[in-house]
């Protein structure tokens, strides 16, 4: 059984590339391939009208995922659905993240999940750790991690636990010094604001990943 989901305004112009269904986008192979392992890749393509976008293939979803998933009374999905679902979860609370403009999944004997695909608009802007490595001036290299550092907080005091991932390369920081954020596969909800040491902890590791001469603390 396949289920494929795909947003109306960009239907026309993924079938103009003959993307318009889950047999072709995942078994696309063009672009620029910026990841590759057994379980999948990821690519990134523009479209005959110009627009990027991101292709990320699941060729197989692992049997202890399956496992773990059933074994804690969860419908199991296949990766790049559950990065989905963890993006509709930051995006619900306010925070900026990638578009889906189409995604779908293969479910084989009893509903098991097996290939999956999702594609994406790109974020706009930079990763923090490459905008501030561009040498800009000393106010907007502040301003740049100050901003970021307060959607870390507004995550935390909304319970939303990015765990390790919350990296400055996962940081986009736009032309005005927005934030966006990517690989949020990992985000959990605990329904509560997270204790100060776990806190603590994440920022230690945001700031020890900063570029040196960023590093403002």
């Amino acid at each position: 059984m396949i289920l494929f989901q795909i947003d109306s305004e960009w239907r026309e112009r993924l079938e103009a590339a003959r993307l318009g269904d889950f047999s072709s986008l995942i078994s696309f192979h063009d672009g620029k391939c910026l990841s590759k392992h057994p379980r999948g890749k990821t690519y990134r393509w523009a479209l005959p009208c110009g627009q990027q976008v991101f292709i990320k293939q699941d060729f197989y979803t692992k049997k202890i995922v399956v496992l773990r998933d059933l074994l804690r009374l969860r419908r199991p999905e296949p990766n790049t659905e559950k990065e989905r679902q963890r993006m509709e979860l930051a995006a619900s609370h306010g925070f900026r993240v990638a578009k889906v403009i189409a995604y779908g999944q293969e479910r084989g004997f009893l509903g098991i999940p097996s290939r999956a695909v999702m594609v994406t608009l790109p974020v706009p802007g930079k990763p923090l750790d490459v905008f501030l490595q561009e040498g800009p001036e000393p106010a907007r290299a502040q301003q740049a991690i100050v901003n970021a550092e307060a959607t870390l907080t507004r995550l935390q005091d909304e319970g939303l636990d990015w765990k390790v991932d919350c990296k400055p390369e996962h940081f986009f920081i736009d032309d005005d010094l927005s934030v966006s954020l990517i690989d949020v596969e990992r985000l959990a909800d605990r329904h509560q604001p997270l204790p100060q040491d776990y806190r603590d902890m994440q920022f230690r590791r945001f700031r020890s990943l900063l570029p040196t001469e960023a590093n403002h603390r």
